[in-house]
């Protein structure tokens, strides 16, 4: 085994480190997410943070490992760290300076790793974004640009708890219009700008990843009449209220936004269309039972659901496809009489 190598800057690096005030600190969501989002975009069993100390390699955040730390020496981060650029092992057993390590042989039976450094605000490889796996596998081109483009966001975790106050207050002004501009302001879902460029993220990633993805498309029955008979107060308040509806019954890695008018869109990651078809039935039947109190009235709507889906590896999945087909679903339901879910192909 061939222990991690120690950088030229080493005393100046840990000191660097230690002014971050980060090593033994609780988790923060700040980090979690990213290690959460990494786990699902690789379809990996292990996501770390790891920060590179004296003589430990610590867990700012870790998904799939019970362990918060490691000795530096065995550590491959270490050598990430030391090299200041990605290391890629694709099969450790075959890699010499691996092979004989203590967490290739023993637990967690290292077989793949890819790391890429991450430097604090003083310009610092202070430790990793890695992802590791128990089987040897391949690391392309994307994926490579993909764990570069993630462990960009652990440094800008850094660089958000090293600003000043102003610069904090500066930052969260920024990001609170960006937020703003990619919402629906009085659904507060994602807008029809945000819906599609997640969709097309969703895309992207069924298709690299080879896995199911599924998309409904849903409109209010006959809200014309709501705005006809109570109001457009009224029926912004049925909206409101639907809106709410479909976000809490949706899981928190689904996509609900506002398409249009009184249509939605709903992108549901990694779903199959028999296991979409039970979600949407359970929107479907979520909205009917509900009671929506207005000054007005109370009022009870019905929802029409069109669903299509990518099958993984067989079907071109991009979201112009994904809507036309969901599109002529959700028409087919209409035709039937409303408040039904109708999956794309199927017979009417």
């Amino acid at each position: 085994m061939k222990p991690a190598p120690i950088p030229h800057n080493e005393a100046e690096r840990l000191a660097s480190l230690q002014d971050m005030l980060l090593l033994s600190t609780p988790d923060e969501e700040l980090f979690d997410r990213v290690t959460r989002t990494t786990k699902r975009v690789f379809d990996a069993p292990i996501v770390l943070v790891s920060l590179i100390d004296a003589q430990r390699q610590w867990f700012k955040s870790c998904v799939g490992l019970g362990a918060r730390e490691t000795p530096r020496d065995i550590s491959f981060c270490g050598h990430a760290v030391a090299a200041d650029q990605m290391l890629v092992i694709p099969d450790t057993m075959a890699d010499p300076r691996f092979a004989d390590n203590p967490l290739v042989t023993g637990a967690p039976h290292i077989r793949f790793y890819a790391g890429r450094p991450v430097k604090n605000l003083a310009g610092y490889a202070v430790g990793t974004l890695c992802v590791i796996d128990q089987k040897p596998r391949a690391f392309d081109q994307t994926e490579r640009k993909l764990l570069d483009d993630l462990a960009s966001w652990v440094e800008s975790g850094f660089r958000e708890r090293e600003l000043s106050e102003t610069q904090r207050s500066i930052l969260t002004e920024l990001q609170v219009a960006r937020h703003e501009s990619l919402t629906d302001p009085m659904l507060s879902i994602w807008n029809r700008r945000a819906a599609m460029e997640l969709l097309t993220r969703e895309c992207g990633h069924a298709t690299l990843h080879e896995q199911p993805l599924s998309l409904l498309v849903v409109d209010v029955d006959h809200f014309k009449r709501v705005n006809d008979t109570y109001g457009h107060p009224v029926g912004d308040a049925v909206l409101v209220e639907i809106a709410r509806t479909l976000r809490v019954n949706s899981r928190p890695i689904d996509t609900v936004g506002r398409y249009g008018g009184e249509e939605f869109l709903v992108v549901l990651p990694d779903k199959t269309t028999v296991q979409a078809a039970t979600i949407a039935e359970r929107l479907r039947s979520a909205v009917e039972a509900s009671e929506i109190a207005t000054p007005e009235a109370a009022i009870r709507c019905t929802i029409s659901l069109g669903l299509a889906s990518c099958k993984p590896g067989l079907d071109l999945c991009t979201p112009t496809d994904l809507i036309m087909r969901a599109d002529a679903a959700l028409l087919a339901a209409k035709r039937l009489g409303r408040n039904r879910v109708i999956c794309d192909g199927q017979t009417v």
